[in-house]
């Protein structure tokens, strides 16, 4: 599956469906988020100034990857339910490793338990617990590629 995912960087003509993306995602599985509180330009706000990477498989996008370049900061990881498991992710995170280096940090919300159990089989150590806007999160850091 890995050899059939295309990461390139976003284009403006890509934003409808990336917003589609992160809304449908967060509306799915961030259940600590009150759903009518969420709105597809949150995407636009949620990537202002930053590098995004989209994973297509044929012509779907699957997911994408933001980040905050100054502090190599993922802001945002999202895969879509259907693609989930297949190795997206970690294709995206490589490929922000290529573009922006290590070590790369993040915040996972301690309720998120796939992305965090995901996080932690993929070597992503918590620096520390602090507390957020959407509660409890775990500030993550990856600093290797073993």
């Amino acid at each position: 599956m890995k050899d059939n995912i295309l990461v390139l960087e976003a284009k403006e003509s890509n934003y409808e469906e990336l917003r589609e993306i992160f809304f449908t995602v967060r509306r799915n599985t961030f259940h600590w988020i009150e759903p009518e509180t969420l709105k597809l330009s949150d995407f636009d706000e949620s990537t202002k100034d930053e590098l995004i990477l989209v994973a297509s498989i044929g012509n779907k996008i699957a997911g994408f990857i933001s980040i905050w370049v100054p502090d190599k900061f993922i802001h945002n990881l999202f895969i879509l339910e259907d693609f989930q498991g297949k190795g997206i992710g970690t294709v995206l995170v490589n490929e922000a490793i290529k573009m922006v280096g290590l070590p790369l940090t993040l915040k996972c919300v301690k309720s998120n338990i796939n992305a965090l159990n995901y996080y932690k089989s993929h070597n992503w150590k918590i620096e520390r617990e602090e507390m957020g806007s959407e509660g409890l999160y775990y500030l993550m850091k990856y600093s290797n590629q073993s």
